[in-house]
């Protein structure tokens, strides 16, 4: 069996990964070594960057009800005296959805894979293992097994989601940068029907070895984290119930509030990013290219931006609107934003983690004074989200770097008509490459943008969003932009 584009692994990132590129009519088949969803929640948060590749692949709409809005993340103290605080809590972000949503996994996975079964350019195997991959003459070719028995299959390009345990990460090779962050924490997932009047966010409880965070994730679901003993204690991962039950409770305001265990499990956190990305022709996308602790929530969403970034080049290669070397900027422009948000995370648990009174009042002060700097709340996206492409931006471009914006993702504007519909401006941008011109352009701009198939839009073709996107262009001194699929900013004319 041969195929253009093989995705190993069905979760959020594969799934991703297939419904943008049949939204660029490239046919893909996903082998998943599991069958149907999985049934237990692992990660519980996205931001509005991530809603945003959501509605490109087509799943916002379906996963919508189940997510539920939070107010961003706060670290607090022993006594719950806020140290330090990260504000998301608008309901309508930069990118058009709300800036940070708590949710189930199994449910965003249902929407994912509804998005898929509506393309047919997307073939799902279930209860296939893939064995080896192996590279020769610029042609994947990948050992599987299913109940059938070994299968060979050959691939022009081969997409790794298949987790930290990645085969295909392991073909490339799987030397990392290791920031050398050991812990283990315990996650135990509640249902209460009690309102249990939290604060609508993700708490950090800062205490040391006795660390934890909890949070709301659903109408009646919660999760509760601990920090166990260092691994080169006696402790084992047999996990008490009994015991994650008292702990949960004793974090109650009223400790005999009925709360039923879902789930409890153990994870060994790590902080390390795959020094390479891809070799000819295999890539590694989410955790098979980078692991994070899950402190601040990117790690999902580090693993959708990697399929929305290289989709539209995949499929520019594939269609030959670009040559090969367009591929190589998937990994100089991903791994800058990885590396910043592992090392957030990073610090992040390190700062909840400080053993020692003393140690932990400098650091429980140290915190303090950040959250007071006018902006602190508001700092961290900023921290983490570099701009794209400080070499090289893509497809032979020759980008004007006096603009701001360049290497930023232009924002989404919302409306809602009259018999409440909401629309969004990515809906007139389209998926590919768009020049939008308020006025007129250079002639430099121009030829750039026709030489990669942009669509020429005026900025009054956005109909009800046409104001807001002029203002935005205006106070950021552009009259022209050119867009990316993925909606990054290009190239700026700037006003004279």
């Amino acid at each position: 069996m041969s195929a253009q584009v093989v995705i190993v692994g069905a979760g959020p990132t594969g799934l991703t990964a297939a419904a943008l590129l049949a939204r660029y009519g490239i046919p893909s088949t996903i082998l998943e070594r599991h069958r149907g969803v999985y049934p237990l929640p692992r990660a519980v948060h996205l931001d509005d960057e991530v809603y945003r590749i959501l509605q490109a692949a087509g799943a916002a709409d379906d996963f919508g009800p189940h997510g539920r809005p939070a107010e961003g993340m706060r670290l607090v103290d022993a006594r719950m005296r806020v140290l330090m605080r990260f504000a998301r809590s608008s309901a309508n972000g930069h990118h058009g959805w709300r800036e940070s949503t708590m949710f189930d996994q199994p449910d965003l996975e249902r929407a994912l894979r509804g998005a898929v079964s509506r393309q047919q350019a997307v073939t799902v195997r279930e209860g296939v293992d893939v064995e080896s991959v192996v590279v020769s003459g610029g042609v994947a070719t990948l050992q599987v097994r299913d109940e059938r028995g070994p299968d060979v299959l050959t691939a022009q390009f081969v997409l790794g989601c298949d987790g930290a345990s990645s085969v295909v990460a392991s073909a490339i090779g799987q030397q990392a940068y290791d920031l050398r962050f050991r812990q283990r924490w315990l996650v135990v997932d509640v249902r209460c029907a009690a309102d249990l009047q939290m604060w609508p966010g993700v708490h950090q409880v800062c205490t040391g070895a006795q660390a934890s965070t909890f949070m709301r994730i659903g109408e009646d679901r919660y999760r509760w984290e601990f920090r166990l003993p260092d691994l080169d204690t006696a402790v084992g991962d047999d996990v008490d119930e009994a015991w994650a039950l008292r702990a949960v409770r004793a974090q109650l305001a009223d400790a005999d509030t009925d709360v039923e265990i879902l789930r409890t499990a153990i994870y060994r956190h790590a902080a390390r990013v795959a020094r390479h990305w891809q070799s000819g022709p295999l890539f590694v996308l989410g955790d098979a290219a980078h692991l994070t602790p899950p402190f601040i929530g990117q790690g999902l969403g580090a693993g959708l931006r990697d399929a929305m970034n290289l989709a539209w080049k995949l499929a520019a290669v594939i269609d030959g609107r670009a040559d090969e070397r367009l591929l190589r900027t998937y990994e100089s422009e991903r791994k800058p934003h990885v590396v910043r948000s592992v090392v957030a995370a990073t610090v992040v648990g390190t700062l909840m983690s400080v053993r020692g009174m003393p140690a932990q009042t400098v650091a429980h002060t140290a915190m303090r004074a950040v959250d007071s700097v006018p902006g602190a709340a508001s700092a961290g996206p900023a921290f983490i989200y570099p701009r794209v492409g400080r070499r090289r931006l893509s497809l032979r471009e020759r980008a004007r770097r006096q603009n701001r914006i360049v290497g930023r993702t232009v924002p989404q504007f919302t409306s809602t008509d009259e018999q409440d519909t909401h629309r969004r401006s990515d809906e007139i941008l389209g998926c590919g490459y768009v020049l939008l011109v308020d006025g007129h352009t250079d002639a430099a701009l121009l030829r750039h943008s026709r030489s990669v198939g942009a669509r020429e839009m005026e900025v009054g073709d956005l109909g009800p969003f046409a104001p807001a996107m002029r203002r935005w262009l205006h106070t950021n001194g552009a009259r022209s932009v050119l867009i990316r699929p993925d909606r990054v900013v290009c190239a700026a004319d700037p006003i004279a």
